[in-house]
């Protein structure tokens, strides 16, 4: 920069404008990537933050829709149980036949 100063008129100050300009946008240049590397880095994280509270909530979701379920299974294995009771109680051999059609059924399609 000493050897522009000791330039006088229109072109030393024009090559001294260009100089620091040159300067200020090279320190431009890095400020802006520091920048962008850090708030990409910050907005990596958000990122994954935000996917793992998606993810804890889903799980939260599955493991409540999976205790209804098992829930409601047991619901109906007990209904059904307590209506074989009944119906053995009241038609046993209506019962016994239905049972045995149903296994006959069962063991036919296995086979196939």
């Amino acid at each position: 920069m000493a050897a522009n100063k000791n330039k006088k008129g229109p072109a030393a100050t024009f090559e001294d404008i260009q100089s620091e300009l040159r300067d200020d946008l090279a320190r431009l240049v890095e400020e802006v990537t520091k920048l962008v590397s850090d708030s990409g880095s910050e907005a990596l994280s958000d990122v994954k933050t935000r996917i793992q509270r998606i993810k804890d909530g889903l799980d939260d979701v599955v493991t409540e829709k999976g205790r209804e379920a098992t829930d409601a299974a047991y619901e109906i294995a007990e209904t059904l149980t307590d209506s074989l009771e009944e119906a053995l109680c009241t038609r046993p051999l209506t019962t016994l036949g239905i049972a045995v059609g149903v296994g006959f059924l069962f063991g036919t399609t296995w086979r196939r």
